[in-house]
């Protein structure tokens, strides 16, 4: 189910985590491996349900456009890794809820 955002312009997709990844996304870092440990995270809470990610898939490649277009600052320099990241894990998710 899709939410609104603090901005009335914007809708985030996918489950609560991902909207709130989504919502703090000018703050996420990448150069950590951050955005690694958020897919592992998701996965755990996908696999516990899976019906409750039906727009997650969409939630990835959100995430993924978003990345591309930010602006670069030293704690981003893996944006293009992580964009390659959430690519893949949209086509993972939607290929589980075949």
């Amino acid at each position: 189910e899709p939410s609104r955002s603090s901005s009335p312009s914007e809708t985030y997709q996918g489950c609560a985590y991902l909207q709130a990844i989504q919502s703090q996304l000018e703050n996420f870092p990448t150069t950590g491996g951050e955005y690694i440990e958020s897919i592992f995270t998701h996965r755990q809470i996908f696999f516990a349900f899976p019906g409750g990610h039906r727009c997650c898939a969409r939630a990835y490649s959100d995430l993924a456009c978003s990345l591309q277009r930010r602006d670069w600052r030293a704690d981003r320099e893996a944006d293009m890794e992580a964009v390659n990241a959430f690519h893949y894990e949209a086509q993972f998710i939607a290929s589980m809820m075949l």
